[in-house]
C-alpha cells in the first residue's frame, strides 16, 4: 500500500468515526445540525473510497463523476446544515442548485479538459472552494462565540486549500499521471490527502465542539426554565437581570416590575390545582409577551413573577403593565367557570445602571404591597430611590 492510498484509508476512517459521533450526539440535541454533519462526513467517506478503488477500475469518467459528486455532496450537506443552524429563515435552494449543476457539468465538461493544466485544475477545485467560502461567510457573519469563530475560520481554511490545489496542483504532479485511475500513485495525491486529513480532522473536531456546545446550552436552558410558566426560574432570572443592569449605560434606567396573582390560593382551593396550573401558565405566557425581545421575565415564587425591561424606564414599564392587565382581564380559562376573572397586582420601579437588583426589588415590592392593600388588581409606582 503506497502513502497516498494509506492516507485515503485514514480519511475513510476519519469520516466514518465523525459520522458515528455526530449521529450519537444528535440523539440529545433538538438542532438538526448533527444529522447534516453526519451525512456530510459519510459522503466524504464515499469520496475517499471511490478514489482508493480507482486504480482497479477501467472507467475513469465514472471514477471522476463519483469522486466529484460525493465530495460536492459532502460540502453541500455541511454548509447547508450550518446555514440552517445559523440562519433558519433562509433557504438553501441556490446552494443545492449550484452543487447539482456542477456535479452534472463535471463529467460533461470538466472531465474533457486536458489533465495537468491550470484550467482543468481550477475548474475542478474552485466549485468546492466556493461552497466552503460561502459557508465560512455565513458562519462568521453570525458568530457570537469562540466556537462559532473557530468553525468559520476552519471553513475558510478548507476553501483556501481547494483554491491552492487548483492553482498549485499542476506544479506538483496533479495531472502528469496517465489518467484518473492513476491518481492514487501521484505525488499530488500524497500532498492532497495529507492536507485533506489534517483539515478533515480540524473541521470534524470544530463541528463536534459546536454541536456539543449547543447541547450543553440547551440543557442549561432547560435547567433554568420554570416548567409550569415557561419563564426563567428564580436563579436564572436573578442572574440575567443582574447582568442586564451591569450592562446599562450610565444614564439609562431599566424598568422593574413585580407581579402577584390576586387570591391565587383561593383559585387552587375552590377549583383545583389544574385550574391553578392553567392560570400560572397563561400569566407566564402573557408576561413573556409583555417583555418583548429584550425583556427578562421570570417566576420568582409560587404566584409571584418579575419582569425587567432594560430600556424605556418607568414609561415603558407602566404601558406594559396596562397591556398585561387588559389581556389578563380578557383571558378565558378552561378550568375556571364562566364569569370568573383572574387579576394581578403590580409594583413598578426604575433601576439605575449597576444598581444592585435586590435594592430595586425591595422598592418594587413595597409598591406591590400598596397596590394589594389598596384594593388589588392595580399597580403602584415606587420612587427611584427610597425615601
Amino acid at each position: 500500500m503506497n502513502s497516498a492510498l494509506f492516507l485515503l484509508v485514514i480519511n475513510m476512517a476519519i469520516g466514518l468515526c465523525f459520522a458515528a459521533g455526530f449521529l450519537a450526539l444528535s440523539q440529545r440535541a433538538s438542532t438538526r445540525l448533527g444529522w447534516w454533519c453526519a451525512a456530510g462526513f459519510l459522503a466524504a467517506t464515499a469520496t475517499a473510497a471511490t478514489e482508493a478503488s480507482g486504480f482497479a477500475l477501467t472507467m475513469p469518467r465514472l471514477i471522476s463523476t463519483l469522486s466529484f459528486g460525493f465530495l460536492m455532496l459532502a460540502a453541500v450537506f455541511i454548509v447547508a446544515g450550518l446555514r440552517r443552524h445559523y440562519s433558519p429563515a433562509e433557504t438553501n435552494r441556490t446552494l443545492y442548485a449550484f452543487g447539482l449543476a456542477l456535479a452534472v457539468l463535471n463529467p460533461l465538461v470538466i472531465f474533457e479538459l486536458p489533465r495537468g493544466t491550470i484550467g482543468q485544475a481550477l475548474a475542478y477545485q474552485l466549485p468546492f472552494a466556493a461552497v466552503f467560502a460561502f459557508g465560512a461567510h455565513n458562519v462568521l457573519a453570525r458568530a457570537q462565540r469562540p466556537v462559532d469563530v473557530t468553525v468559520g475560520v476552519i471553513l475558510a481554511a478548507v476553501a483556501l486549500q481547494f483554491m491552492a490545489k487548483g492553482a498549485l496542483g499542476p506544479l506538483v504532479g496533479a495531472g502528469h499521471a496517465p489518467g484518473v485511475a492513476d491518481y492514487v500513485f501521484s505525488l499530488y495525491a500524497y500532498y492532497s490527502q495529507t492536507l485533506g486529513s489534517i483539515l478533515s480532522l480540524a473541521l470534524g473536531v470544530s463541528l463536534f465542539a459546536l454541536l456539543t456546545v449547543e447541547v450543553m446550552e440547551e440543557h442549561a436552558q432547560h435547567l433554568q426554565k420554570d416548567a409550569l410558566s415557561g419563564l426563567r426560574n428564580r436563579s436564572a432570572f436573578f442572574a440575567e437581570a443582574e447582568a442586564a443592569l451591569r450592562r446599562l449605560p450610565a444614564r439609562q434606567t431599566a424598568g422593574v416590575v413585580i407581579c402577584d396573582l390576586d387570591h391565587f390560593k383561593s383559585v387552587n382551593d375552590r377549583f383545583g390545582h389544574a385550574a391553578g396550573d392553567e392560570v400560572i401558565a397563561r400569566f407566564g405566557a402573557l408576561l413573556g409577551e409583555a417583555g418583548g425581545k429584550d425583556g427578562i421575565a421570570g417566576r420568582i415564587g409560587g404566584e409571584e413573577f418579575c419582569l425587567l425591561l432594560p430600556s424605556g424606564g418607568l414609561e415603558r414599564s407602566t404601558a406594559r403593565v396596562e397591556w398585561l392587565r387588559k389581556r389578563l382581564a380578557e383571558a378565558r380559562f378552561l378550568n375556571l367557570p364562566t364569569g370568573i376573572t383572574v387579576t394581578a397586582s403590580f409594583g413598578i420601579t426604575a433601576a439605575g445602571a449597576r444598581e444592585p437588583l435586590p435594592d430595586a426589588l425591595r422598592r418594587a415590592d413595597l409598591a406591590l404591597y400598596r397596590a394589594k392593600a389598596e384594593g388589588r388588581n392595580d399597580y403602584r409606582i415606587a420612587p427611584t430611590t427610597p425615601h
